[in-house]
């Protein structure tokens, strides 16, 4: 038998996850805040052991197609803005001569970091007006 009469008779096995069937329920499992290795539990206890690692690019590989998990936070720029604690700093001074109250400087060398630990913070400077 050659390769064109076996190409004819068999056709090639598509590639695909035996987390396939299970993909609803993976992805309800992770909206609701499961966690991957809660999700491996779940499929064992339906007879197909995974690992945690394969859970995991399962859902990587298939979060844009459809299934999104609503129980993740959001990692746009935007939203990490708006969830990151809003703390005023104080302005970055022109050299380290000139840095005064309300000013601050880079710190770049080990004794300049020393004194710096050693310094008490006045956080009437980090207050906004």
């Amino acid at each position: 038998m050659d390769i064109e009469e076996f190409e004819k008779k068999v056709q090639p096995r598509a590639k695909r996850s035996r987390l396939e069937p299970f993909q609803a329920q993976i992805f309800e499992l992770k909206a609701k805040g499961y966690a991957n290795w809660q999700v491996c539990e779940w499929l064992a206890a339906n007879d197909l052991k995974v690992s945690q690692e394969a859970v995991r690019k399962f859902i990587k590989s298939r979060e844009g197609k459809g299934q999104p998990i609503t129980a993740r936070t959001s990692t746009t720029p935007a939203a990490k803005q708006a969830a990151a604690p809003q703390v005023s700093t104080p302005k970055e001074g022109p050299g380290p001569a000139d840095t005064g109250p309300g000013e601050a400087r880079k710190i770049t060398s080990p004794a300049d970091v020393r004194k710096a630990r050693k310094r008490e913070v006045d956080l009437d400077d980090y207050t906004t007006e």
